[in-house]
């Protein structure tokens, strides 16, 4: 007998090796397929970006082309190539001048808002501002300015780069047309030039990303990021690395903010090569902030009409959210099938001969005249029904004057337990369907919350933003005493920032992705704390107490977050406290676990209002004398809690508050051993 014959001779042998084959077959048929589903999403995400940004960058381009027709068109208007022909006393005439002025504001830039355009003049083949909308640059010789010799020397329309002059009304950039004698040889004989504000390029990117998970930044010739949807705060910053010289050059030219060196300067060098490397359009990965670590899936487009580079991106991690969890899934299931056929195959596969096996010994016994043994019956199957074929043979051998009523009484019996067993069955399989669909039903209800929230805060970031830059223009151009009126309206937009700022938060830490987290060193951090929130303290007239006894505590932590929890409930201690405040703040540990204490002698927080203080837009003062939004402490919560960690209160009415945070331990480690990723610096 041959070695296959040998291991291959039993018809268990035989059946686990089929269905082993085919459980093989259908994991590489699941896998092969997984890998091409993974090609294609990746390929269509990143068509789907390049759609994104070559919309954006075609409406930035036709905008400016659309304007380049309508000052074409301006130059050819007779009353103001006659104004420009006029002599000195025929421009002196009032009448004259405003019927002109009149032409020249009729001129208006697609799509038109009378706040972004700062000027429309009329310049002399020798620079002079002859006539303007701005009366005050009449008179203004500007024959030094980039866009008149571009426009007088290159005879065509000319976009300027952007200049960025505070004592000009802001940042901007200027088209400027020729203006040619009628009569041939059409010798120029001046420039039309108009001012136009850098909002409306903000505003025509940003209603074009309105209600898309999107990140949008665009950067002009000198890599100055003039616009960006997610962060402000590096707004007219340079991402390149520019040498004191070169800084110096672009600042005599306003083509870099009037800012200190170090602060007008966020170089980021990869993004400038893949800037400078593309083409029209291309897709890569990189960072969009100096000191990011979530990479960044990034489509670029170089625009037609002026020298600037417009980037969309979405986070790495987001991007291939989808690809990753179908290709770990894919993964589970790969193994899980594997595991569970093999298991199977033994199990079936014993199931289907064990019975043989035992109804071959039954009948040797029978054979030899037990005729009371019986064949155990383990399935309907064929086997199972040749059991009770056997044993029904044996019964009628042995029990021949066995009695009707007793055969019956043992059916009834038999189908009575299985339709217990039914009822058993159906119940159960109800009780798992309401819960599953309390589940759906759940799931759902966050995720439309989560998308109002998300929904609104990109829509009034827009307006918001516009109120801030306008408030701030105006403030400029209001007298002494009325300019505290903009700062209420600066005020209380950034009341309403906050809160969209906090729901967008709560929405983050729901949404349960993954936070990088650093060591922290609690007394350490505390200190932080206290110091950046020092004006509040003062401006509260608020005496702080520390007893910090964790010196040697570190934690694992996302500072920023962590800070934040903080912020939140030492906000609510000077909130709820009347002058003079006094807070304490004390460490301590137990065991594998630092607890952070801070308490306030406040008015308290009533009992039966205690079990509520964490619950989402609860607030304790249903008069609403204070300001607030009922998040602070439901957020604090969310972060503790999202680092392993608890946070109790305790409280009475009028004997104030204490809010106690546990956090667990973080092993002590070398510098050394720790992950680069993990190492904070304290240099």
């Amino acid at each position: 007998m041959s070695i296959i014959e040998r291991l291959f001779g039993s018809i268990q042998a035989r059946l686990l090796a089929v269905l082993l084959g085919i459980t093989l077959l259908t994991v590489v048929i699941v896998i092969a397929f997984n890998q091409w589903v993974r090609t294609q999403f990746i390929a269509g995400a990143d068509s789907a970006l390049v759609v994104n940004v070559s919309q954006i960058a075609n409406r930035i381009d036709e905008f400016n082309q659309r304007n380049k027709q309508v000052f074409n068109v301006g130059t050819r208007l007779p009353d103001i190539i006659g104004y420009l022909q006029a002599d000195e006393m025929v421009r002196s005439d009032p009448d004259f001048q405003e019927r002109t002025r009149i032409t020249l504001d009729s001129l208006d830039i697609e799509p038109w808002d009378e706040y972004y355009i700062l000027s429309q003049a009329i310049l002399d083949r020798n620079g002079i501002n002859i006539l303007d909308t701005a009366r005050d640059n009449i008179g203004n010789d500007e024959s030094h300015e980039e866009y008149f010799r571009a426009a007088l020397l290159g005879g065509s329309t000319t976009i300027a780069p952007i200049q960025y002059r505070p004592e000009r009304s802001g940042i901007y950039f200027y088209y400027a047309v020729p203006l040619r004698e009628p009569d041939p040889p059409n010798t120029i004989i001046g420039v039309l030039r108009m001012q136009i504000a850098i909002a409306t390029i903000q505003n025509i990117v940003f209603d074009a990303v309105k209600g898309q998970d999107l990140n949008v930044a665009l950067f002009d010739q000198n890599y100055v990021r003039v616009v960006d949807t997610e962060h402000e705060e590096l707004l007219f910053r340079s991402i390149a690395q520019l040498s004191g010289e070169q800084i110096k050059t672009l600042r005599n030219k306003y083509a870099i903010p009037p800012l200190p060196d170090d602060e007008v300067i966020k170089p980021i060098p990869d993004l400038v090569k893949a800037l400078t490397n593309s083409s029209r359009v291309r897709v890569t990965s990189g960072y969009l902030t100096p000191d990011s670590t979530q990479e960044q899936r990034i489509a670029i487009a170089k625009l037609t009409t002026v020298p600037w580079y417009l980037v969309v991106s979405q986070p790495t991690a987001q991007y291939y959210q989808s690809v990753q969890q179908q290709t770990t899934g894919i993964f589970l299931l790969a193994i899980s099938l594997t595991v569970i056929a093999l298991f199977s195959s033994y199990l079936i596969s014993r199931r289907i001969t064990e019975p043989i096996r035992t109804l071959t010994s039954v009948a040797e016994q029978v054979a030899e005249g037990h005729l009371h043994i019986k064949a155990p019956i383990t399935s309907s199957d064929e086997v199972g029904t040749l059991a009770k074929t056997f044993n029904l043979m044996t019964t009628e051998l042995e029990l021949a004057h066995a009695t009707l009523e007793e055969r019956v009484e043992k059916r009834t019996q038999e189908l009575s337990e299985a339709n217990e067993k039914l009822k058993h069955e159906i119940a159960e399989r109800k009780r798992y369907e309401q819960q599953a669909l309390e589940l759906a039903l759940e799931h759902e209800r966050r995720r439309i919350l989560s998308e109002f929230i998300q929904n609104a805060s990109h829509e009034f970031k827009t307006p918001l933003s516009i109120i801030n830059v306008n408030s701030h223009l105006a403030k400029r151009l209001l007298p002494t005493e009325r300019q505290p009126l903009m700062d209420i309206i600066a005020e209380q937009s950034q009341h309403v920032d906050g809160l969209i700022n906090r729901m967008v938060l709560m929405i983050r830490l729901d949404s349960g992705s993954p936070t990088p987290l650093e060591r922290v060193q609690i007394d350490a951090f505390i200190k932080t704390v206290c110091t950046r929130m020092n004006s509040a303290f003062q401006q509260q007239k608020a005496a702080l107490h520390l007893d910090l006894q964790a010196a040697e505590t570190w934690v694992m932590a996302d500072p920023e977050q962590l800070f934040v929890a903080f912020q939140n409930i030492l906000d609510n201690a000077l909130k709820y406290t009347d002058e003079p405040a006094e807070i304490m703040i004390s460490t301590f540990t137990l065991n594998d676990r630092v607890s952070i204490r801070i308490q306030d002698n406040g008015v308290g927080v009533p009992e039966e209002m205690q079990a509520r203080v964490f619950e989402r837009f609860f607030r304790a003062d249903k008069a609403y004398s204070t300001r607030g939004f009922g998040l602070g402490l439901p957020i604090a919560k969310k972060i503790v809690e999202n680092f392993g960690g608890t946070i109790e209160l305790a409280s009475a009415a009028g004997e104030g508050t204490t809010i106690t945070i546990s956090l667990k331990i973080s092993a002590v480690l070398q510098d050394s051993q720790l992950p680069p990723s993990l190492v904070k610096s304290d240099r």
